[in-house]
């Protein structure tokens, strides 16, 4: 190697989040870092969202659902093509960072709090992978509400899953705020009437992000067990229960 030959330089890999609902949800850091990008990868649905955000000419592959982690085989694909898809993102992201190109993982809501491309943080763990935080479901729902979650300083607030209620014991937190993820709502409804009195508040955040679906029904556990039965909520729904008032 002479003096004057150039040293490689390794790439770049980001998990950068697209924010949740509308395309203009991105930020303008995670919009400058895709626009950089050598190659991208992103579901489907959020390709098709950003599209105009996405820089010409760069390949776009599709980022899976889940892939790396258990959920990816939760889905309707067969074991082997999930281990196809990830074996061809797990050559081409190497290939491209060895090449010393920006690869850009784009994130449907914040990968610093839920995320179905999180799995890619540890596969990639030795590529030093930089997260960019965006807007969650939970920061547009916090906003459709239109009030401070820990006003008083004293407030104390939970967040959970159905599944993390299984097992808790001890005093409820005043808010208790539940990613839904097509829960069983009867469950759910039992589960918090262990916990909080039927006249306790209850907030359903639905779509939030999305503009043009975006809405908060309010009405109370008692209500919530009432209709737990015939109430469809949608897959992208929070639940927050207790402190919350309606505005």
């Amino acid at each position: 190697m002479t003096a004057d030959t150039p040293l490689a330089t390794a790439g770049e890999l980001f998990l950068v989040s697209a924010g949740i609902g509308d395309a203009d949800n991105l930020t303008l850091k995670a919009l400058k870092i895709i626009q950089q990008a050598d190659l991208i990868l992103a579901m489907p649905f959020v390709a098709r969202q950003l599209e105009e955000h996405l820089p010409t000419g760069v390949e776009v592959l599709d980022a899976g659902h889940g892939l790396f982690t258990p959920l990816a085989r939760n889905g309707s694909n067969t074991p082997e093509q999930i281990e196809q898809q990830e074996s061809h993102v797990r050559q081409r992201v190497r290939e491209a960072i060895a090449a010393g190109q920006q690869v850009v993982v784009i994130e449907f809501g914040d990968p610093t709090l839920f995320g179905p491309q999180v799995g890619y943080l540890q596969e990639f763990h030795d590529l030093n992978p930089v997260i960019l935080p965006g807007i969650s479901s939970f920061n547009a729902a916090n906003a459709l509400l239109c009030q401070p979650l820990l006003h008083g300083g004293s407030q104390r607030l939970m967040l959970t899953t159905l599944r993390g209620l299984d097992g808790f014991t001890g005093t409820p937190p005043d808010l208790l705020v539940l990613f839904t993820m097509r829960l069983e709502l009867p469950k759910l409804a039992d589960r918090l009437l262990q916990l909080y009195p039927e006249s306790t508040a209850v907030a359903l955040v639905i779509s939030a992000g999305f503009s043009e679906r975006q809405q908060v029904q309010h009405l109370t556990l008692g209500r919530l067990k009432a209709e737990s039965t015939d109430l469809e909520i949608p897959w992208d729904c929070l639940i927050y229960v207790g402190a919350i008032n309606e505005i």
